[in-house]
Parts: C-alpha cells; structure tokens; sequence
C-alpha cells in the first residue's frame, strides 16, 4: 500500500510540474481525495468496517476493534480472506483523514467514537459529514482543528444519539460558549464538555 501511494503521489507530482498554472492548493485537495474517497465496490466485496479501517489507517489515524485491540499500521490488517471485528472507535488525531472519506462510516454499527484532533483536513464538511454514524455515535472529540466554524460546530446537532461531545481549541470559531449552548439546547442528553473537564472524566 505504502508503495502505491509513493507511486500515485510521483504520477501526481510529475504532473503538476507539466502544469504549472495548476495551483498547489488544488493538487493537495485532489491527493487528499484521492486517498479518502469511498470504493464503493470494495465496501460491498470485504463490508463497511474492513473499508473504515482501511481509510483510516491509510490516512494515518487509528481504529480500535470491538474485541479492544487497537490498529494503527495499515500493513497490519488482516488478509482479505479473513474476516475482521467491529469498529468502535476511530482516533483521527494528527492523521489526513477529511470529509471526503466520512461516508465509510454508513454501515459501520458499532462506531461509538471518533476523535478528531490537530487535523487540518477537518472543516465544516466534516462535521457534517459526521451525520453519517448518527445512529451509533456516542463520543465526538474535535480540538485543534482550525478550519472548523461555528457553522460547522452547530451541525453535530444532527447526532441524534450522543451522550459526550468534547470541543476545545478550535481557533476558527468565533464564539464557542454560544455554539456550546446551541448544541446543549439542541441535543439535551449529550453533555458538551471542554477540555479541562475531558480530563477529569
């Protein structure tokens, strides 16, 4: 995999050399895509939480499975011939995971966690993007994640089924208590929690 993704980068670069109009905001969009758009065929041939998994640890996050072992080399997975557990928490911490690739997570159910943390691949379409584990999520983390809004921040409402939400250091949002209270008034069951109280739980 590793090597695939050396060699899809060097055709990608070679590229953008011959084309140099081609702005370099663009190109990273289109790897950062590239790598986490859904193959729906390979969802349908090996299910939703082999595809999850495997787009998560190709971007540099970390699963853990429902028998509490956690991943986070992608040339660890198991062979395809072998089947694979639940997902129940993804930790997108540091990784290149974005909203391109959120639809892995229809299908998955038992997804209970996502932590998102210093991603600068997570805005507003991500958090959106979040709709699809709304009928298992019951733990969201997004700190340090710049491109993040109050617009953004106010769609986790659509979480129907979250108990903890855990919001800190979002320096794109303006006003975080107001989209706090939002969110509270919005999803009454689900304690909205920064990062002082994080810890102490």
């Amino acid at each position: 995999m590793l090597q695939i993704q050396r060699q899809m980068f060097t055709h990608l670069s070679q590229n953008i050399y011959k084309q140099r109009s081609f702005p370099v905001r663009y190109f990273w969009e289109y790897v950062n895509m590239m790598f986490n758009k859904p193959d729906q065929e390979r969802i349908k041939t090996l299910g939703p939480d082999r595809a999850c998994a495997e787009w998560v640890l190709r971007n540099g996050g970390k699963v853990t499975w429902s028998n509490g072992k956690q991943l986070a080399d992608y040339n660890l997975l198991p062979p395809e011939s072998q089947s694979v557990p639940k997902v129940v928490t993804i930790d997108g911490s540091e990784s290149s995971i974005s909203h391109y690739g959120f639809a892995h997570l229809s299908g998955c159910t038992m997804l209970q966690r996502i932590i998102l943390h210093d991603n600068k691949y997570i805005d507003d379409r991500a958090m959106k993007g979040l709709e699809y584990g709304k009928d298992t999520l019951e733990f969201v983390q997004v700190s340090k994640c710049y491109n993040v809004t109050d617009v953004g921040v106010k769609e986790i409402k659509l979480l129907t089924n979250l108990k903890t939400l855990v919001l800190f250091n979002l320096s794109g949002v303006s006003d975080l208590e107001e989209c706090k209270q939002y969110l509270k008034s919005q999803m009454p069951n689900c304690k909205v929690l920064d990062e002082g109280e994080k810890l102490s739980n």
